[in-house]
């Protein structure tokens, strides 16, 4: 089943303004918890942003089951679920950038994928403060405020990207990682909605990630693969799924040559 697009969008932005906007610089003591570590933030933005959106999206597709990141931070076993091919998933991510949030740095965003029998169909990333939405439909290519996002043309020199590889393991982080950062020019990726969205535009041409879960990816590669883009893990070139992966790099390019090229520059063999 396919959703109208701008109905989720539309649902994303009002629920974004009411419950995150709101509270943005104005969090009390008690309004800012961790989970898995001091800089692992979660908010009472996300949960009544996780809330409202469980709410609106199951009403638009009540087939659909539904995993936010707080729920499965409460539940792991959600996240077991994904690693069949049967049903449908809402996929969400009420507030993506929670650090950037508790510390008044504007970026951050929602980002909401839809997945169908193992396949991500549709997706939607919401640059809060930005007010602009990203969307992808599978095989219908994709939209940034609207316009039509264009196939980016390949690169070999000057890439620049994100990176977020606290989580790599073994040989690719001792010997990949330091290769990598010497070929090319990273920042961190405190923020993947952002990451994404700069990604499909052409204003960064990859990011790379090491701890890899599907409220922060899926919507994501979703959009970069209907530009002509390629998501895929390093270690043996197979594609991303939504899935929970922890130690090998995934590689997101907004160009299957570039995706081809780093990994030539920077491959195990």
């Amino acid at each position: 089943m396919i959703v109208n697009p701008e109905k989720v969008a539309e649902l994303i932005a009002e629920i974004a303004q009411e419950e995150i906007m709101t509270r943005f610089g104005a969090l009390s003591e008690g309004d800012i918890d961790t989970k898995s570590g001091p800089n692992d933030f979660v908010t009472a933005a996300d949960h009544a942003a996780e809330a409202r959106l469980k709410q609106a999206l199951c009403g638009l597709y009540p087939a659909a089951d539904f995993i936010g990141e707080e729920s499965a931070a409460a539940d792991p076993s959600l996240t077991a679920r994904l690693d069949t091919e049967d049903g449908a998933f809402w996929i969400v991510d009420p507030l993506d950038g929670t650090r950037n949030f508790v510390h008044g740095r504007e970026e951050f965003g929602t980002i909401v994928a839809l997945i169908e029998k193992g396949e991500i169909r549709q997706g939607w990333i919401y640059a809060i403060p930005d007010k602009g939405c990203a969307i992808g439909s599978k095989g219908d290519g994709a939209t940034w405020r609207g316009e039509t996002l264009a196939t980016l043309a390949p690169k070999k020199t000057g890439l620049r990207g994100y990176r977020g590889v606290g989580s790599l393991q073994g040989r690719w982080k001792d010997d990949w990682l330091p290769r990598f950062r010497e070929s090319f020019e990273t920042e961190p990726a405190r923020c993947s909605a952002y990451a994404y969205i700069n990604l499909a535009r052409g204003i960064r041409d990859f990011s790379v990630y090491s701890r890899v879960y599907p409220w922060d990816h899926a919507a994501g590669v979703l959009i970069a693969r209907e530009i002509g883009g390629k998501a895929a893990y390093l270690s043996d070139g197979a594609p991303y799924l939504p899935r929970v992966t922890v130690g090998t790099p995934l590689l997101v390019a907004g160009h299957q040559d570039q995706w081809d090229f780093i990994r030539t520059e920077t491959g195990l063999t």
